[in-house]
């Protein structure tokens, strides 16, 4: 062997030059020398003047390519191999390699990947391709991750066997690494983005660190808590929570693993090694080269001089710790710390947006309520609350339909489709008060949508309209009320035509009879006596038919005079009502004393014609029921009203009778003073005597449809 090398050293140019046999050697190139020098004998190759001359052709273009190639010749596949392809060897392989059988060479890839390879290109005699094949080299100092895309071609010897093969590769494993942490950044960033609080933030981060075994085998995010006083486990990917290296909380004083983490004097945080034992994977088929390297770096999101959190990560044991991998951890970092910033701004924005949307809900008189696309209640105003007398926690949800009246939940039923439909409604609906009663609201809801234009649930507003709904039924008491009044009166005005008739049949009727009997009778008698009756005679009977006129003309008066009294008609209600006590006083003897106001107000026909016949009334009444000896009448006329006053000294009435809708003339006075839009009490003052006291506006319209009318009028003691 030493006299080969001898002679491998001592062959000059000119050498290899004048022996054809060698001139594929001839070149400048530290493989072409290390090749010429090489002791071949002890190879299965031997002699290089021998080769076969495809293999010095193979040589020859191998060692004229400008990338990487490289050559395994004979049954143990002999390597050979051009410059370019050293970097592929690594520190571990080069220049041991040269003249040294693949199988030796690539132990850590020949079974599994290389061999069957070859023995498909010698069995096939066909070149076979393949791109960013995954190749798990031994070349410096670890097992290191790499990727190739290469040709394997066949290599013949004279007789046209297939003895080797020609190797065309190109190392992507930089290529290949670069996209797929840059993909691993996307990902994150697109996890980041879609993050709506920082619950979304922290599954970001485990969600990428658990999509990304080969770049991050595991990942760790702790954030210091409020008060300062150590660390919390937010977020956590790879490896099980609560293991030595993940504990739920971390206390750089005294967890022997992370002591000494906060007394580090520049944010960036020393490397740290990691014990096997340590390792608790959540997957464990996931990894099968266990990392022995933590990245731990300062998470930094606000002003104060202590970082904000740490973030760890393991390091992949199979790619170098180089300035691409640094680059690429800093960038998690950066990424996790811009959106936590992002998200805490919005937080700020969202909370000062709340606080004033909070203000102005509160300020609103109206209760307002905020429902979700499930249809549950998620907010309501504090004014809502305090109409309830609940807390939020109480409302929110389905709570609040809790105080909806048991006959009105229906509505409920069209609340909620009207939100399958995305519809605008109006519901009207009783909800218990804070006090126990129930209050009529008027509920006004409609859609709500994001920005984006989704759908978010419902927005609404509830109106106390309890005092509107009392009104509508008092306005529909008061439209029945009128509707019977306007039949009584229909009924009275018939009974009084009735009567009028009887009167003017009964009375009238056989006065003008006897009158014209009395006429009759003379011209009989004057008949029959040929005109020869005595003056007196005639006198007489004339007198007699005069005096029958006479009571027929009294008749007539008393009739107009109930009708309307002519004194109303022309001098007013005070000189009717001053006529009339006088008449009263000198036709029953009881005595009378009248209180009116010198200056009347000057009033319209309906009241003038209510209050006289409600006078009149109640003087008939003390007639006939009160036994009374002493009568006195009042009117005063105050601000917009005028007050009559009727007060006997009699028996005085019962309250039931007082308050009974079935006494005619009692119910006759309250109508009349229901037409001129006021009222009538009547009842007893101490133990003995009645007053009647009617009440009615000074307005100049009153009339039948334009007052409102008590309803209390027509079942109590006033009206």
């Amino acid at each position: 062997m030493l006299e080969w090398k001898k002679i491998a050293m001592n062959r000059s140019t000119e050498t290899l030059i004048a022996d054809p046999g060698l001139r594929f050697l001839t070149g400048e190139g530290e493989m072409r020398k290390r090749i010429r020098e090489f002791d071949w004998s002890g190879t299965e190759l031997g002699d290089p003047a021998c080769w076969p001359g495809s293999l010095k052709t193979a040589i020859s273009i191998m060692l004229d390519c400008t990338g990487p190639a490289y050559i395994a010749w004979g049954p143990r596949f002999i390597q050979l191999y051009n410059d370019a392809y050293i970097p592929i060897l690594g520190e571990l392989k080069h220049p041991a390699a040269l003249g040294l059988s693949t199988i030796e060479t690539w132990q850590e890839i020949w079974g599994e990947i290389v061999h069957p390879l070859f023995h498909r290109v010698v069995a096939s005699s066909e070149a076979i391709s393949m791109e960013h094949k995954l190749m798990p080299m031994l070349r410096n100092g670890y097992l290191e991750e790499c990727y190739f895309s290469f040709t394997y071609s066949p290599l013949t010897d004279e007789a046209g066997n297939v003895i080797g093969v020609f190797v065309i590769p190109r190392e992507t494993t930089h290529e290949f690494v670069s996209n797929r942490r840059a993909n691993a950044l996307r990902m994150l960033v697109q996890n980041l983005s879609d993050a709506q609080d920082m619950r979304g933030i922290r599954a970001a981060f485990e969600k990428t660190v658990s999509e990304c075994p080969q770049d991050l085998p595991f990942g760790l995010w702790y954030e210091r808590r409020q008060d300062r006083a150590g660390l919390d486990l937010i977020a956590a990917a790879g490896i099980q929570r609560g293991s030595a290296l993940s504990p739920e909380f971390l206390d750089p004083e005294r967890d022997s693993f992370y002591a000494g983490l906060e007394n580090a004097g520049s944010p960036e945080i020393a490397d740290r090694s990691i014990d096997d034992k340590l390792l608790h994977w959540s997957h464990p088929q996931h990894h099968s080269v266990k990392p022995q390297t933590l990245f731990i770096k300062p998470l930094r999101y606000s002003n104060l001089q202590r970082p904000d959190g740490y973030v760890v990560i393991a390091v992949n044991p199979m790619r170098p710790n180089d300035e691409a991998e640094k680059e690429f951890l800093h960038a998690i970092r950066s990424r996790l710390e811009s959106a936590v910033r992002r998200m805490n701004k919005t937080e700020l924005e969202r909370h000062d947006r709340l606080h004033e949307f909070q203000t102005v809900m509160a300020a609103l008189p109206c209760l307002v309520w905020m429902s979700d696309t499930s249809k549950a209640c998620i907010f309501v105003n504090r004014t809502w609350l305090e109409f309830r007398g609940r807390s939020l926690e109480q409302e929110i949800g389905d709570g609040w339909a809790e105080g909806v009246h048991p006959d009105d939940r229906g509505e409920r039923d069209r609340y909620l489709r009207a939100f399958d439909e995305r519809a605008a409604y109006t519901l009207e609906y009783r909800l218990m008060h804070a006090d126990g009663g129930y209050r009529w609201m008027l509920d006004e809801g409609t859609p709500r949508y994001g920005i984006n234009g989704e759908f978010l649930g419902y927005i609404g507003t509830c109106i106390d309209i309890t005092e509107r709904k009392k009104a509508e039924q008092e306005v529909l008491s008061s439209q029945i009320e009128l509707r019977n009044l306007y039949e009584r009166l229909k009924t009275v005005r018939e009974e009084e035509r009735c009567a009028l008739a009887r009167e003017v049949h009964d009375q009238l009727g056989q006065i003008l009879s006897a009158a014209k009997i009395d006429i009759k009778l003379l011209e009989d008698d004057f008949r029959l006596t040929q005109g020869n009756l005595s003056r007196g005679d005639i006198l007489t009977e004339l007198r007699s038919a005069c005096d029958t006129i006479e009571k027929a003309i009294q008749v007539v008066r008393r009739l107009a005079t109930e009708l309307r009294p002519p004194e109303l008609e022309s001098q007013g209600l005070r000189s009717a009502i001053e006529w009339h006590t006088h008449d009263f006083e000198r036709r029953t003897k009881i005595p009378c004393s009248i209180e009116l106001p010198a200056d009347m107000h000057e009033l319209n026909d309906t009241v003038a014609t209510a209050l006289f016949r409600i006078f009149q009334e109640a003087m008939t009444n003390v007639l006939r029921h009160a036994k009374a000896t002493h009568v006195w009448v009042t009117v005063e006329c105050r601000v917009g009203e005028i007050r009559l006053r009727v007060l006997d000294n009699g028996i005085g009435i019962l309250p039931e009778r007082a308050s009974s809708p079935h006494s005619i003339g009692l119910k006759g006075m309250r109508e009349r003073a229901a037409i001129a839009g006021g009222r009538v009490a009547v009842g007893t003052l101490g133990r003995s005597g009645t007053l009647v006291t009617a009440t009615v506006p000074l307005t100049n319209d009153a009339n039948l449809f334009q007052h409102e009318i008590d309803p209390d009028s027509f079942t109590g003691e006033s009206a």
